[in-house]
């Protein structure tokens, strides 16, 4: 059996997980017993800021010798507890959940469930299996017509807000042309919200709905206000107020090359990536994306400032192989002269927010 998925929209069991008798978070399989995770509790993550590091690998040890996920969480009822990941309780019995969402509501109440990818359990969010071999024919995408997605004039828009106030993004409507656009700091919560809007866009478009309609009908309750164009609307969507700026170590090759960093930068710019505080402790090593026949070797944890949360990987790519940072974070770095700002655990915590949101955390330790 693989390691467990980290996701499912399957129903799941679950069960507490204590530490030194305060609860600290959930342990839950999939009835499929295809997926598992542990869940933290936000205001537990000082007391157990290694739990959710210590039950991946206890969750990836037990996928590899073929345990069912069920089976392997119902094994540590009543089991010692780990110093650093707590333990479940002698007695307690699996409690039924429809899915992992339900038991983030109850670690954290205040935060919203991640939506994680948009293929889970093999399938499609309507239950389009991706095996075309279930009984289906061949997978034909072809997208049906729908308004046009580029506007020259001033726009009206929607705002899209999440259940916990998240702001998602905006629907926009001008003249003939609609669509939506997702805020950079919404994560993939943000990205995932157009799987629902596109097909009723097009949908409203094939019954002859004119645009601004369609999105106050896709939206009733929000609230709209215009923009002097799509571009200054894309810009707003673009800044990071809800979440922190997050880089990559390797270019977007689909964008243009990263400028290089002058070599007076150089060291500077390595002191700050190597010196802010650690957000999320790096695992097992990572290949060498520039150089295969390098070992495992690049570290995988992350580092923020409180502005911006960026991997350790980024350092290694521009000490090994002069791979620029993204621009933009270069540029903050020489605002900051270098320096590294004190970080509040607030902003710890924040980091780690954001890179759950962005589906880089498959075990968050927040949620």
């Amino acid at each position: 059996m693989p390691k467990y998925e980290p996701f499912t929209r399957k129903p799941v069991e679950y069960l507490p997980v204590l530490l030194d008798g305060q609860p600290i978070g959930y342990l839950w399989a999939s009835e499929t017993d295809a997926a598992a995770s542990f869940v933290r509790r936000l205001d537990t993550m000082r007391l157990a800021f290694e739990a959710p590091l210590v039950w991946a690998e206890r969750l990836d040890q037990a996928g590899e010798r073929d345990v069912p996920a069920r089976e392997a969480i119902r094994g540590w009822i009543g089991a010692p507890q780990d110093p650093r990941a707590g333990a479940v309780p002698p007695g307690v019995s699996p409690q039924r959940a429809d899915s992992p969402a339900v038991v983030e509501r109850l670690a954290n109440p205040d935060v919203p469930p991640s939506t994680g990818p948009i293929i889970q359990d093999g399938e499609l969010p309507d239950g389009t299996p991706i095996d075309r071999s279930k009984g289906w024919g061949p997978l034909h995408v072809e997208a049906p017509p729908t308004y046009p997605t580029q506007a020259s004039g001033p726009v009206v828009y929607r705002t899209v807000v999440a259940e916990g106030g998240l702001i998602l993004g905006y629907l926009w409507a001008s003249g003939d042309a609609a669509s939506y656009v997702a805020r950079a700091d919404a994560g993939l919560d943000g990205t995932n919200r157009a799987v629902g809007y596109y097909p009723a866009l097009r949908e409203a478009f094939a019954q002859g709905v004119p645009a601004l309609d369609a999105i106050r009908s896709l939206a009733p309750d929000a609230a709209e206000a215009q923009a002097p164009s799509l571009d200054d609307l894309i810009r707003t969507a673009s800044r990071y107020e809800q979440s922190l700026h997050l880089a990559f170590p390797l270019p977007d090759p689909a964008l243009p090359p990263r400028p290089p960093l002058p070599p007076a930068d150089r060291d500077a710019v390595l002191a700050y990536l190597e010196q802010a505080p650690v957000a999320f402790p790096a695992g097992a090593p990572a290949p060498d994306f520039e150089d295969a026949a390098r070992p495992a070797v690049v570290p995988s944890g992350y580092r923020t400032d409180g502005t911006w949360v960026w991997p350790e990987a980024l350092a290694y790519y521009l000490r090994v192989h002069a791979v620029s940072p993204d621009p933009d974070l270069v540029a903050h770095i020489r605002a900051n002269a270098g320096r590294v700002p004190e970080v509040s655990p607030e902003s710890v915590t924040s980091a780690l927010r954001t890179l759950k949101s962005n589906g880089i955390l498959s075990t968050p330790p927040i949620a």
